[in-house]
């Protein structure tokens, strides 16, 4: 089978997976009005596989929206992706025509560059990446026993305590919330353990999902034109609620899960966040966490020899 416009084929073998330091890639995209569903079906029918395949990884796609109905801009939609790759090496070899060397040039590749020509059809711009290092939220079990406490339900307002019983799952559409901050230069990593120690328990028990926490990169140009500041860093965040209401409810966190010492952890872990940052900013979001899901892409029947 000939390859591109009657070119040879280039199928490829691969070596051992590359030692290097993960970076993800959060892309801001402008779309058209309307168009941001047709845009995933595209990337996840005919790009991600192909991505996926040559060692990326998507975290998901997602729509920025306003709950409170306040700076919509009119006439386009605007989007984020977010994807995973073993090194800044590797994202550079995704790019093509390199990527050819990763994959090769068969059909699921001929199918990328056509998805890629579509997404083209309803994308108006997109903005120079975020290079990002840092931490995926953690997936483990969180234990934290009950104090050997005795309540007495009150009819008035005033108590000393705030226990907490919960009612069942509430129905709502998801959201993710993109928080941005400027933090004091090179504050990350305490910035991280405080995060990691002290909020994420309480809110992952509240029912909140942290995706991740990152610090901005900036490689050099031409993949980043960004602009490291010599005062501050720049850090991202991703949560996943259950709904906007749900994430309105976290703001009161001790209402939802009650004031016991892990709430203390939290607080005392909140307040050393502010003492770090500069400015802090959310953005809301609903989309599609990709989750990787298996593809199969049999091999074409050809036979090959070394030159």
């Amino acid at each position: 089978m000939a390859g591109k416009a009657g070119q040879a084929p280039r199928p490829v073998r691969n070596d051992v997976s590359q030692p290097g330091e993960e970076v993800l890639v959060l892309r801001h995209q402008k779309l058209k009005k309307g168009e941001h569903e047709t845009f995933y079906q595209i990337s996840r029918a005919g790009v991600w596989p192909w991505f996926e395949k040559i060692g990326a990884r998507v975290v998901g796609q997602w729509q920025i929206v306003y709950p409170d109905g306040e700076g919509e801009p009119e006439g386009y939609d605007e989007g984020y992706r977010l994807a995973r790759y073993a090194s800044f090496e590797h994202w550079q070899h995704t790019r093509p025509p390199a990527n050819i060397g990763l994959g090769g040039d068969g059909l699921d590749n001929a199918a990328n560059t056509k998805a890629l020509k579509d997404r083209n059809e309803v994308l108006i711009g997109s903005d120079g990446p975020f290079f990002l290092q840092g931490h995926m939220g953690p997936d483990r079990p969180y234990y934290m026993p009950g104090l050997e406490e005795q309540y007495e339900l009150m009819d008035g307002s005033e108590t000393d305590v705030q226990p907490a019983r919960s009612n069942v799952e509430q129905p709502g559409q998801e959201v993710v919330t993109l928080r941005y901050w400027k933090v004091k230069k090179g504050s990350f990593d305490e910035f991280y353990q405080a995060s990691l120690e002290g909020v994420w328990p309480y809110f992952q028990k509240v029912g909140a999902r942290i995706v991740g926490q990152w610090k901005v990169i900036y490689p050099p140009p031409r993949a980043c034109d960004r602009k490291e500041s010599s005062d501050f860093d720049e850090v991202l965040m991703m949560t996943r609620y259950a709904s906007y209401e749900h994430w309105q409810a976290t703001r009161q966190s001790a209402v939802l899960g009650g004031d016991g010492p892990d709430y203390d952890k939290l607080q005392e872990a909140i307040a050393l966040r502010r003492s770090l940052q500069l400015e802090t900013s959310v953005r809301f979001m609903q989309g599609y966490m990709y989750h990787s899901p298996p593809k199969y892409l049999p091999s074409l029947n050809e036979r090959y020899r070394r030159n």
